[in-house]
């Protein structure tokens, strides 16, 4: 048999827990300002570490543009051509094809330690690359500029990145061939 105290408090109801102590004024604003200080030390140091590399794809491209590597291709037809893009950099690659456009050679390149295909063509008198890498981001750029008496044009073309290099002086009539927007003279 069990006895109860009847004056006893009853064991079910339990006292409510104390306050948690607190904190001095001092340690809380110690503990924010280490926090703020570790939290803009990481971002400096990744940004320092890791600078941005805006038009770094335009940019390699340019060079390889101006280089006088030899070709892996010397003058494809555009059936080989498109078999040999498709082999460098991977399926359905956006080759520009069409009157007006003779393939002068093409190799493969390595732009941020990723494939791309160089592609040299004669439209007219000009010598125009085209340089086709698949996209490394989800944005759609676009670039246009002139370095040098060298217009680049950068634009996405579904899941690829699309470079041509050319002369400045004669944009208007090399782009819109390697676009794919030329228009057909009318009748």
């Amino acid at each position: 048999m069990k006895l109860v105290d009847a004056d006893a408090d009853d064991p079910a109801v339990a006292p409510p827990p104390p306050p948690p102590p607190r904190l001095d004024k001092r340690r809380v604003s110690v503990s924010f300002v280490f926090t703020v200080t570790v939290l803009i030390g990481c971002v400096v140091a990744v940004f320092t570490l890791f600078p941005s590399r805006h038009n770094q794809v335009a940019a390699s491209a340019l060079a390889a543009h101006r280089a006088t590597a030899p070709w892996d291709l010397e003058r494809p037809d555009a059936a080989t051509l498109m078999a040999w893009a498709k082999g460098a950099v991977g399926r359905d690659p956006p080759v520009p094809a069409g009157a007006g456009l003779v393939p002068l050679g093409a190799r493969r390149i390595a732009i941020l330690r990723r494939p791309a295909a160089v592609i040299r063509y004669q439209i007219g008198a000009d010598q125009v690359t085209v340089v086709l890498q698949r996209a490394r981001d989800l944005q759609s750029r676009t670039l246009h500029d002139d370095q040098d008496g060298d217009r680049v044009e950068a634009w996405r073309s579904g899941a690829w990145t699309v470079i041509a290099i050319g002369p400045t002086a004669t944009v208007a009539t090399w782009l819109p061939l390697v676009h794919g927007r030329a228009t057909t003279p009318a009748p």
